[in-house]
């Protein structure tokens, strides 16, 4: 049948790619892809696109597209555990744009690698009818150490290095023009026009050694909860306390939206959602506090005959859909 990108999606066009991807050291479709150079040694890459029509929300500086792009290619490296040695970058812009924005865009990508320690080494330019900005990001790393995103256990518990919603909430605000407060703005703002990649905790979280499972969490919470229990039949997730602060709380009930719909589907945060085992958890808390990082514990996977998702709260329980930000859709 003549059917179209639009028609099958993101996720299913992925499935289709999936025999013909050679194999690496990481499994197909994680967030990264590794190959190796040596016995114990794999190099790590991964790229990520931003195109301004679908990725730049209402007055974004050109600096800003390029230190997003940099950032989510980075981001997924950090759930790897690996650090960035250098970045390479393809930029494609209509020929009528302005040269210092251009050059701005190739500021933000630079100044954003070299602020998570990787060098930027230039790369290719082109001519679109829109600004489509690639950004690879490479390091190495011992194969031992790699943390994948497949190896959560039943009885592992679910952490996740910060907070979601604030992107679900800026969208409401700078997309739909929801009213909100200055306080709230701001956080907001910074949430969707500065995002942050949790490099450093992903660091941590490698050098720790006993993580069993890590995913950048770019395509919204939801999303990466069933990414954890891709292929493992009879596994269920539990979470016992949503990861929202007071101040997405705070908007929802202000403004008569779902807080926990804002939290788990909106995407474009860059917390890492991981796993490890219960007996390691106190250890890991304790090491992660020294080193000045922050987790929070939200669930658990449990033994499930359905494979479900449920968010237990106070009155009910409630199952979380397995969507989240999907290209194409």
């Amino acid at each position: 049948m003549n059917y179209t990108i639009k028609d099958v999606g993101e996720r299913t066009l992925l499935k289709m790619f999936e025999e013909l991807i050679d194999a690496g050291d990481l499994p197909y479709n994680d967030d990264a892809v590794a190959f190796s150079l040596s016995e114990n040694l794999s190099l790590v890459i991964n790229i990520d696109t931003f195109v301004a029509k679908t990725d730049a929300p209402p007055d974004m500086t050109p600096y800003q597209m390029g230190a997003k792009t940099a950032t989510m290619a980075i981001s997924d490296l950090g759930a790897k555990g690996v650090q960035p040695l250098f970045t390479i970058a393809s930029g494609a812009f209509p020929s009528d744009f302005n040269v210092e924005k251009t050059v701005e865009i190739i500021k933000g990508i630079k100044e954003t690698s070299n602020n998570y320690g990787a060098k930027y080494l230039g790369g290719d330019t082109n001519e679109a009818d829109d600004i489509i900005l690639s950004v690879v990001s490479a390091g190495t790393a011992n194969k031992e150490k790699l943390i994948k995103r497949n190896g959560a256990q039943i009885g592992d518990i679910l952490l996740t290095t910060g907070y979601f919603g604030y992107t679900g909430a800026g969208f409401k605000v700078f997309l739909e023009q929801y009213e909100v407060r200055k306080t709230q703005c701001e956080k907001f703002k910074e949430a969707i026009y500065n995002p942050k990649a949790r490099l450093k905790e992903g660091l941590l979280l490698a050098e720790f050694g006993k993580i069993t499972s890590c995913i950048d969490s770019s395509d919204g919470l939801a999303w990466c909860l069933t990414e954890i229990l891709r292929r493992k039949e009879g596994y269920g997730i539990t979470i016992e306390k949503m990861p929202i602060d007071a101040t997405i709380l705070e908007f929802a009930k202000e403004r008569n939206l779902n807080a926990y719909d804002l939290a788990l589907y909106s995407g474009e945060e860059f917390e890492l959602v991981f796993t490890v085992n219960p007996k390691d958890l106190a250890d890991l808390t304790s090491f992660m506090k020294k080193n000045g990082a922050k987790i929070f514990p939200i669930g658990k996977i449990i033994e499930s005959s359905t494979n479900k998702i449920q968010l237990e709260t106070e009155s009910e329980i409630i199952d979380i859909q397995p969507k989240g930000w999907e290209h194409f859709k």
